[in-house]
């Protein structure tokens, strides 16, 4: 840790994504079960609002070293947001439910870390992380609705650092 860094509030270590445990913030996007196809309930999900669908592909080259900084999150209140990973990199998942004040209740912070071939898709106003890839580089196909207004995004900078131990490969 950088010595002018504030203490971190609290170290969490990250845990493997499974549909389960990530219920409550979205769904993994992986096939699950013996069927052909596995459908999925929220990519698609938006509000009135949101009045146009967008997709890119985003690209990180550096790789998160070690621990990861927790200190900024960000939520998209009008639609889903859509992560489908296009190389097979693993990657972290940190997500927080919203407290009743409607900023992240970071005392339930969770960190998981996604596979290089499991998606996930954030719910309407769901408290994440910014993408943080655990080697790299690595490439994402990313959907989400949008209003079109200038207020997809919405940003919190949390008063002190979380500290996310990845898991090792």
């Amino acid at each position: 840790m950088a010595p002018d860094m504030p203490t971190p509030r609290r170290v969490l270590p990250a845990q493997p994504l499974t549909p389960q445990a990530f219920a409550p913030y979205g769904e993994v996007i992986a096939h699950q079960g013996a069927e052909r196809r596995h459908y999925l309930t929220e990519p698609m999900r938006h509000g009135p609002d949101a009045i146009r669908n967008a997709c890119w592909v985003s690209r990180l080259d550096t790789p998160a070293r070690g621990a990861c900084v927790i200190e900024l999150l960000e939520r998209h209140r009008y639609a889903a947001q859509t992560f489908v990973p296009l190389t097979d990199t693993p990657y972290l998942v940190v997500v927080a439910p919203t407290a009743p004040d409607g900023l992240p209740d970071m005392d339930r912070l969770q960190a998981f870390r996604a596979s290089g071939r499991q998606g996930v898709c954030y719910r309407v106003g769901t408290w994440h992380h910014g993408l943080t890839v655990l080697s790299g580089p690595a490439e994402f196909l990313v959907m989400m609705g949008q209003t079109c207004r200038d207020d997809d995004d919405e940003f919190w900078r949390a008063p002190a650092p979380h500290i996310v131990v990845s898991l090792p490969d």
